[in-house]
């Protein structure tokens, strides 16, 4: 398998776990009725970098693919 495939498939993965764990954040902070913005935040940043990265990962396979 190609390095870079190696590593963005880390990378996806460590993203996933990243977001799971600010969700989990976020419904915390909600029970406890605190301000949770930053967290909602993170959150949103981490869903946006694992689309790209995922969007990454599929042009790499297409290509891997052509080749």
């Amino acid at each position: 398998m190609d390095r870079n495939l190696v590593l963005l498939n880390r990378n996806i993965a460590l993203l996933r776990r990243d977001v799971r764990l600010q969700s989990f954040e976020i419904e915390q902070l909600i029970a406890a009725d605190v301000d949770c913005s930053s967290a909602a935040q993170r959150l949103m940043r981490a869903q946006a970098d694992l689309v790209l990265y995922i969007e990454k990962r599929e042009r790499l396979m297409r290509l891997a693919g052509c080749e």
